[in-house]
């Protein structure tokens, strides 16, 4: 069955689904995954990394934490705490590794994709102009949140 033939809700099913995936095979810390909503834009991002879609799904990832969030993902992964300089980095590092994962998952489910280079996110920004936003919360034991936003185009 081609991306064509697939309905949106089969479609975001497979993202969310490898979202699940991807996080939990990236991120060492045990994730509490709450249920999808949808939101309506604009989307309002202080620290965070957008990594776009390309092929059959055109759409970003955006990936938003507070900074001391991604510093502590940083030191689960490493073994060792991240200094200010290489947060900014790291962050856009995180969201090429979850984002390569689930397009990697999506091609298992027949969706090819492919990914483009990380934006990193700082200040106040506002994303607009995509079509739908599919919002993921996952809390982790320090009662930390990582959220991720499914910006589809179609």
């Amino acid at each position: 069955m081609t991306v064509q033939e697939k309905s949106i809700n089969e479609i975001i099913k497979a993202i969310y689904n490898g979202t699940i995936v991807s996080v939990k095979k990236i991120v060492p810390i045990d994730p509490t995954f709450g249920s999808p909503s949808l939101v309506e834009p604009p989307l309002a991002v202080e620290f965070g990394v957008m990594i776009g879609f390309t092929g059959e799904i055109k759409g970003e990832l955006v990936l938003q934490a507070n900074a001391s969030f991604f510093k502590e993902i940083g030191e689960a992964m490493f073994g060792m705490p991240l200094s200010d300089e290489m947060l900014d980095s790291f962050a856009g590092e995180l969201g090429n590794m979850i984002a390569g994962s689930l397009s990697t998952y999506l091609s298992s489910v027949d969706i090819n994709t492919d990914i483009t280079h990380p934006t990193l996110l700082k200040g106040d920004a506002s994303l607009l102009g995509f079509k739908r936003a599919l919002l993921v919360e996952i809390t982790y034991a320090t009662q930390q949140k990582l959220t991720l936003h499914l910006l589809l185009n179609q």
